[in-house]
């Protein structure tokens, strides 16, 4: 089950858990005002470079 929490970071209303509960946790708080630092943290810096380094990982496979 999740719980609410508050970020350490940014001191916005977050969730701890399995995630499969984060709206009846946050349901009452818009979407705009919860953390999203965990979002950010975890995004690649640009996705063609995460794009391109699987694509030739898959190329390089292919070719043995």
């Amino acid at each position: 089950m999740c719980r609410r929490v508050t970020c350490k970071t940014c001191s916005k209303p977050n969730w701890a858990g399995c995630g499969a509960h984060v709206e009846m946790v946050l349901g009452d708080v818009p979407k705009a005002d919860r953390c999203r630092c965990r979002d950010t943290a975890a995004r690649p810096t640009t996705v063609a470079s995460a794009d391109a380094g699987m694509s030739s990982k898959f190329k390089a496979w292919l070719k043995k």
